[in-house]
């Protein structure tokens, strides 16, 4: 699980002598749940073009998740010179990165993305093998619909609108000498590597001209280069580049300078890149932070400065060089704690959960057969979702129906009280107010609607956090499949988290020393989700 797509993106390390130029096109023009992008469709023409300019072309058109890895697959297994990627049709972003969707993704949002897509990134460092001759083409249905995407050394990135990524790979790709920089503009930008005058097909060469026979020609560039390496320090390298701007050796000699220069903090930045972490496994790393109390600010497989700052609080912590960037040691102590540590909260938490629950059946057992309607107030109040509580509201509706029947409460104001407290709205409380101010139930009105009130602004920041979590109903199922397994009562397994999912919720997290909101935050689904958190979300 950890090293998802690592497989293909380190398949060629020993890869035969380079060939020719060589090409994925996708397009995706007809989504099962989404809506269409149309401009896909034309990924045909520019795979003919590139065909016909001598290009080894791959098309995959409504590609699924399974036929895009096979085509990656297949494209890290070649030898070409060159490549190039063309994904056309529906992204999910989150962060930093970008998840290209298949056919079969159920939405756009992040979780979409990290459940279903195929990471921006991953895509990015299989093409950076091929550096200064690698070329990335994102075209999305709308324009600017992407973010800054981290990309390695020598890949060149355009980003574009769905018509202007086919129009880039057919008029820009396909051309002899067509320069990379020329397509940018106001409908398209380019990031990465771009010196002027950099293309993907070079330019046709000229007829050959007879010429009499000479001494072998000097190769100055070469010899030069040569003595370059020779020297090797950052001043001859410079001065390599300075002289030969776009030559044959610019990308060498600017990754030298790069190793030269570099810092502790590069150096560490490198050696985690080397890692070869995929989205899912920094979720494990994010799941393994924030189980041992850092805040990564989100589990979501992109290592912003939320996770950056929790990596330098746990070396810091364990005595560690605090760069930011973690080792395969201490990727694997991190690992082997976060798991302790998710085992200790179980135990706790089941601990937690069987002293409540053994307290809720000492203080029902206590009230006896014939239970008053104080003594079945003071256990709501206590265990308002309790295991009794059912019964409990329920016999206090018929201690109110037999007040009603020997003439204590009016039957029309006795149903009016049952629908209010069925709908259990500041609203609706108000309104029975209005109608019975001196009601029976008035006083128990006044404290629901100021209970209501108290909780409102807390209830609708914890709705949006977890709306900002973007639940997809596989998601909302796995999480009450967790509630039921903990024998929390969340109700029917179907998605839809209504009150007896709520109530499960806030069970949970009153065991878990959590806030209970009965809504899922981050802590909540980490805490809830534990180990099974990364399969949940795939």
């Amino acid at each position: 699980m950890r090293h998802l797509l690592t497989a293909f993106l380190l398949a060629a390390s020993a890869a035969p002598a380079l060939g020719r130029e060589a090409a994925l096109l996708v397009g995706n023009d007809s989504y099962d749940t989404l809506d269409p992008v149309a401009a896909a469709g034309g990924i045909g023409d520019a795979a003919d073009a590139l065909s016909d300019a001598g290009v080894d072309v791959t098309v995959a058109r409504n590609a699924g998740r399974a036929a895009l890895l096979d085509s990656l697959r297949g494209l890290s297994d070649g030898t070409a010179e060159a490549q190039a990627v063309v994904l056309v049709g529906r992204f999910a972003n989150f962060g930093n990165e970008s998840f290209f969707l298949p056919v079969e993704a159920p939405g756009t949002g992040p979780v979409d993305g990290i459940a279903a897509g195929i990471p921006v990134s991953a895509v990015a460092e299989l093409l950076a093998r091929r550096p200064g001759r690698a070329v990335l083409i994102l075209g999305a249905p709308e324009e600017g619909a992407f973010p800054d995407v981290d990309l390695p050394q020598g890949v060149t990135l355009m980003l574009t609108d769905a018509g202007g990524a086919v129009r880039a790979a057919r008029e820009v790709l396909a051309r002899p000498g067509a320069a990379l920089a020329s397509a940018a503009g106001d409908d398209l930008r380019i990031a990465g590597f771009a010196p002027a005058g950099l293309s993907f097909l070079p330019d046709a060469p000229a007829a050959p001209q007879p010429v009499q026979a000479t001494a072998q020609p000097v190769d100055i560039e070469e010899d030069y280069w040569q003595l370059t390496r020779n020297r090797d320090d950052v001043a001859a390298y410079r001065n390599y580049l300075d002289r030969y701007p776009g030559g044959r050796f610019a990308t060498e000699a600017q990754a030298r300078i790069d190793r030269l220069t570099e810092t502790p903090e590069t150096r560490a930045a490198r050696a985690e890149s080397a890692l070869g972490l995929n989205p899912a496994g920094r979720q494990d790393v994010q799941r393994d932070l924030s189980v041992l109390g850092y805040d990564t600010r989100g589990i979501d497989g992109i290592f912003g400065s939320g996770t950056r700052s929790a990596i330098r609080g746990w070396q810091s912590r364990e005595g560690l060089d605090a760069t930011g960037y973690l080792t395969a040691d201490q990727l694997a102590r991190l690992d082997q704690q976060g798991a302790a540590r998710a085992a200790e909260l179980e135990a706790e938490e089941t601990r937690r959960r069987e002293e409540t629950r053994a307290e809720d059946e000492r203080l029902w057992s206590s009230l006896g057969d014939s239970r008053s309607e104080a003594q079945l107030r003071r256990y709501l109040d206590r265990f308002p979702d309790g295991a009794h509580a059912q019964t409990a509201r329920a016999e206090l509706s018929a201690l109110d129906d037999a007040r009603a029947a020997r003439g204590g409460t009016a039957q029309g104001e006795r149903r009016r009280w049952q629908l209010t407290r069925r709908e259990n709205t500041a609203q609706g409380y108000r309104a029975y107010l209005r109608e019975y101010p001196n009601g029976r139930f008035a006083e128990e009105a006044r404290a629901a609607i100021a209970e209501l009130d108290r909780a409102r602004p807390q209830n609708r920041e914890a709705e949006a956090a977890e709306n900002a979590l973007g639940l997809s109903p596989a998601v909302r199922r796995a999480v009450e499949q967790r509630l039921a397994a903990l024998r929390l009562d969340p109700g029917a397994v179907d998605g839809e988290f209504d009150q007896a999912t709520r109530a499960a919720l806030r069970r949970y997290q009153q065991s878990a020393g959590i806030p209970d909101t009965g809504y899922v935050n981050q802590i909540t689904a980490v805490r809830l989700l534990a180990d099974s958190l990364r399969d949940v979300l795939q």
